[in-house]
């Protein structure tokens, strides 16, 4: 987050001889507004931790987020902004099924679909050009599906990972922070998100952590 917030301060800096601090931090707008968003989402589970013992269990996998926002100003620049989105998310992992050395190695993957409910608040800085702009808040992630894949040789499975006796939980809530960019009605995100639940059932830990590339348009 500092190597994020740095090149805004920066910025903000270059441009202040030319906007007043009223300009900056007060734009004046005050009406309500309807954005639509399009992101890339990369989760990044942390270790599997079983009774202290840490297990580099999972890659970072590639997904998406397709959805909305509706931004409300509070005060001067401070805003608001709940959205509702859907969202694909994947992770894959390999582990070795044999004793040491491994035999042979059974490579998983999990993929969720579902709705994601970010509650977000921000503060905008206007530039005159455009904005920039910091936020954060919690996400609720609420999936409709998910499967479990894995694969040993040429023999392969795939189950619901939320049936009886599956090892992670349904329901993720993660806190965001992150900041933006927005043009005339364009808008470009980065944000990170800690997840905040433990994910697996049982003895086993892992959480879900992510970071998101999302592009918009402001209504």
């Amino acid at each position: 987050m500092k190597h994020l917030l740095l090149p805004l301060i920066l910025m903000l800096g270059c441009v202040a001889p030319a906007a007043s601090a009223q300009d900056i931090f007060d734009s004046g707008k005050r009406d309500p507004y309807l954005g639509v968003r399009l992101g890339l989402d990369i989760t990044c589970p942390t270790n599997v931790d079983y009774g202290g013992f840490k297990m580099d269990w999972y890659n970072p996998g590639a997904g998406f987020e397709l959805g909305a926002v509706y931004n409300i100003q509070l005060w001067k620049n401070l805003y608001f902004e709940p959205g509702l989105n859907i969202y694909y998310s994947t992770m894959r992992g390999e582990v070795g099924t044999g004793a040491f050395p491994a035999s042979e190695t059974m490579k998983e993957s999990v993929r969720r679909f579902g709705f994601r409910i970010p509650i977000r608040a921000g503060y905008s800085f206007d530039l005159g050009f455009g904005s920039i702009s910091v936020f954060t808040g919690p996400r609720i992630s609420l999936p409709l599906i998910g499967r479990y894949h894995a694969k040993v040789d040429k023999i392969s499975e795939s189950q619901n990972l939320y049936k009886d006796g599956m090892f992670m939980h349904r329901v993720d809530l993660g806190w965001q922070f992150g900041a933006g960019f927005t043009y005339d009605h364009w808008v470009f995100e980065i944000s990170g998100t800690a997840g905040m639940l433990d994910m697996y059932k049982g003895p086993a830990s892992m959480h879900d952590n992510g970071v998101d590339i999302t592009f918009g348009y402001n209504f």
